[in-house]
């Protein structure tokens, strides 16, 4: 009771601000958006529910914490076995007889392998994991294991598609060969110039911050974290960065 007590006196000094800025013209928009939110903001700190303010329209020192805290790159899958034959399936099924529901997957080939790889074993993983993760990422690292290039899954499974399967298709259609030829070669640079791939990723001692600009800036929910060798270290996605923001904002329970 006494947190709306708190918010509706707080809520009649506005108005009456609000009045005299309106009686003598100093006012603007700005004043009715601030009537409403102070309020709001008055009600969440009399109530515990926002720990902390910190100078005029801050969210304070708590959700700046939350911030600047170090991005936890979550663990994910990487099929990176037998792309190919029977074998290939094979383990296509023991992965998804594991998924667990949410977890992130990246299907994660390597250069310098020659004909290992199969451009339908790929796709058919493609396929069937992008339904447990939309944004399944393909992720191709060198023969070292350092990260060269990344994609989302739904843009390469069309290169991965025989064109001469839709050929009264209006949309023209990518064919496997250079996709193939790319990742069984040993130079990173055909992999780049690729449609869909892009280098860009996120060192893993980044903060959260810094991984949400960069999401912005690529306009992608997902980036791959890498080490100081450039290894794969794991996945950030957006959402769950922007969660821990929100909660950095409301005390445990």
């Amino acid at each position: 009771m006494l947190p709306i007590l708190f918010a509706a006196g707080v809520l009649i000094i506005g108005t009456g601000l609000a009045y005299s800025i309106k009686r003598f013209s100093f006012g603007d928009s700005t004043t009715l958006i601030a009537l409403m939110i102070i309020p709001l903001l008055a009600y969440g700190i009399g109530s515990g529910k926002i720990s902390e303010l910190a100078g005029p329209g801050g969210w304070g020192a708590k959700f700046k914490q939350e911030a600047e805290k170090t991005i936890v790159p979550v663990g994910h899958i990487k099929v990176s076995g037998d792309l190919y034959g029977k074998g290939g399936l094979d383990d296509l099924r023991r992965i998804v007889g594991n998924l667990g529901l949410g977890q992130p997957i990246a299907v994660s080939l390597q250069l310098g392998r020659g004909d290992y790889y199969r451009a339908d074993i790929i796709a058919k993983y493609i396929s069937v994991l992008v339904h447990y993760d939309p944004n399944l990422l393909i992720i191709i690292a060198d023969s070292g294991g350092a990260y060269i290039a990344s994609a989302r899954a739904d843009v390469i499974l069309s290169q991965l598609t025989d064109k001469d399967d839709y050929e009264q298709s209006p949309v023209p259609l990518f064919n496997a060969k250079p996709f193939i030829d790319a990742i069984h070669g040993t130079d990173p640079a055909p992999v780049r110039s690729l449609y869909g791939f892009s280098d860009q990723s996120i060192p893993e001692t980044a903060n959260n911050v810094a991984a949400l600009q960069r999401m912005q800036e690529l306009n992608t929910p997902r980036l791959v974290a890498v080490t100081s060798d450039r290894k794969p270290k794991g996945l950030v996605d957006r959402d769950p960065i922007v969660t821990q923001l929100l909660l950095g904002l409301v005390p445990a329970q």
